[in-house]
């Protein structure tokens, strides 16, 4: 007698195939996790700390030159010292953030990953703006008027100013 059981066990659901009373499971259950798959888990957990990290910021005031939350931030200073928390070491400027990561086309993005704009010069690929992208549409950056705040993507004046989408080279 064959009869397939669904049983869910430390959050996963496995498919059990019961052959009269032998019970086989996927050998998953009891192998420790492949290299590949904890460097996957190690890099979600990164990216979320980014991301959680970026929000603690919010309201903080914009100081151009800024690196410190007690006096301000500006756009590559704040991203810097986000990544810095979460263990990820970043260039201080926007145009060295943009050398040091790694292109993404925009269909690819994902929390934690970096938008690069050209504020002065609209069309231009010279970048002197940063944000962190944060999830469904939305990112955070150190505007001059509003200080450390989020943003949509899909704004007008934003979204025609984006040069690139990138990523941390760790992940």
């Amino acid at each position: 007698m064959r009869r397939k059981i669904k049983q869910k066990a430390f959050g996963f659901t496995f498919r059990l195939i019961r052959v009269g009373c032998l019970a086989l499971a996927g050998l998953l259950a009891v192998l420790p996790l492949s290299a590949a798959a904890a460097q996957a888990k190690s890099i979600a957990d990164a990216r979320n700390e980014v991301v959680q990290e970026t929000l603690k910021y919010l309201s903080i005031p914009y100081l151009w030159g800024g690196t410190h939350p007690g006096t301000g931030l500006d756009c590559s200073g704040f991203v810097q010292l986000v990544y810095s928390k979460a263990g990820l070491n970043l260039p201080r400027v926007a145009r060295e953030q943009f050398a040091a990561s790694l292109y993404l086309k925009p269909a690819a993005i994902l929390p934690g990953d970096m938008i690069f704009f050209s504020m002065k010069r609209p069309g231009s690929s010279k970048v002197d703006h940063i944000g962190i992208y944060v999830g469904k549409g939305f990112f955070v950056h150190a505007s001059v008027s509003n200080g450390i705040h989020i943003d949509s993507v899909s704004n007008p004046y934003y979204f025609q100013r984006i040069v690139s989408v990138r990523k941390y080279r760790g992940f």
